[in-house]
């Protein structure tokens, strides 16, 4: 039995040996094959999405570059940002680009406008979480105050810039500007409906008005005045007032006030007559490539803190009620005077008209410019 027993331990050691080395050369030519595998074809490395590119179109100075580029650390969205200086020719660039535009800051009249013609697209509401930090008050006279085709960027007020050192007196109104008595150089701001609607509030009418008896009276009591007229500017009068190529002109708020924030010489007034209040809203247009893109965009700008650091930037009025406690007291105190006169019917915001009533308007601002 012993003999037995340790015959047959022998033959299974035998066999175990057998088994083991059959199962290291199963493994090393596995390990070999999957080695040589790999040298051979090699997998392909996970590729790395594109950046997107954002195309924006805004007005010129009217955008923090700071913002540009944190929203690009922020997202990898890169913007391809692109200016314009009046509403005539933000719609051309809009509808001749050759290449679509996916975010649009524009004002009150041409948002309208764009709306009827069916060129925007309806919001996804669930992307703009900070929609909620818009002053109430205000949305009760937005344009759209369901957010569903645009939200507010920026306000603005239209008035006189001046050099204190050239006209020797406040300008406060539009005898001011055209006082007999003196001859100083007059830049009107290159606007049809801007400019012919402030002097239109100046006799008396709407600057919204259809009536052609009252779009001609603007236009004949500015041409009676010709002789005082030196140019006119695209949007641009405050660099004509700081390089001295002018001495009053017709401007919106903040450009102005960006000047005279350097320069104490340049002054800003609200004509006494009244003037206009424009807001301008940020839209995605119908044939954007890019629409949740432009809607974090639209979301990152109405982040409180960015919504103050752009009106500081721009000396512009923000809609965002959380951003006012960022803003200097000067700047919070100049916006709670313009809402001021909104709520006494000194300012009016402008809308859009008829086809046919536009074309009265730009035929009238032609003669003007005569």
């Amino acid at each position: 039995m012993p003999c037995y027993h340790e015959n047959r331990g022998e033959g299974q050691n035998v066999t175990h040996n057998i088994l083991s080395m059959r199962l290291l050369c199963s493994t090393t030519c596995l390990l070999i094959w999957l080695l040589v595998g790999c040298t051979a074809s090699p997998l392909p490395p996970t590729p790395i999405p594109p950046s997107i590119i954002l195309r924006v179109l805004n007005r010129v100075t009217y955008i923090d570059q700071q913002l540009l580029e944190q929203f690009t650390a922020e997202t990898n969205i890169t913007i391809d940002y692109h200016t314009y200086n009046s509403s005539e020719e933000a719609y051309r660039l809009l509808t001749n680009s050759s290449q679509p535009f996916d975010l649009i800051v524009v004002s009150d009249v041409l948002v309208e406008q764009l709306r009827h013609e069916g060129q925007l697209a309806v919001l996804d509401q669930q992307q703009l979480s900070y929609v909620t930090h818009l002053d109430p008050v205000y949305r009760r006279t937005y344009l759209d105050p369901e957010y569903r085709f645009c939200v507010p960027y920026l306000w603005r007020v239209a008035g006189f810039g001046y050099k204190l050192t050239k006209t020797g007196r406040p300008i406060t109104s539009w005898d001011d500007v055209f006082d007999p008595h003196y001859n100083e150089r007059l830049t009107l701001l290159d606007d049809a409906r801007s400019t012919l609607g402030m002097v239109l509030i100046k006799l008396g009418y709407s600057p919204n008005t259809s009536d052609p008896t009252a779009i001609g009276a603007a236009r004949d009591w500015l041409r009676e005045r010709a002789e005082r007229i030196t140019g006119f500017a695209a949007d641009n009068g405050q660099d004509l007032l700081a390089n001295a190529s002018t001495d009053i002109v017709v401007e919106w708020s903040g450009d102005i006030l960006q000047r005279a924030a350097t320069d104490p010489d340049i002054q800003f007034e609200i004509p006494a007559e009244g003037s206009l209040l424009a807001t301008d809203s940020m839209c995605i247009p119908i044939d954007a490539r890019h629409r949740p893109a432009a809607e974090q965009f639209m979301n990152f700008i109405l982040k409180p803190e960015n919504s103050a650091m752009l009106a500081k930037t721009t000396y512009s009025s923000t809609p965002n009620r959380t951003a006012w406690s960022w803003l200097d007291p000067e700047l919070r105190t100049l916006m709670q005077e313009y809402q001021s006169l909104e709520n006494e019917g000194r300012l009016f915001r402008l809308v859009d008209v008829l086809p046919s009533v536009r074309e009265l308007y730009r035929g009238a601002w032609r003669e003007v410019q005569q």
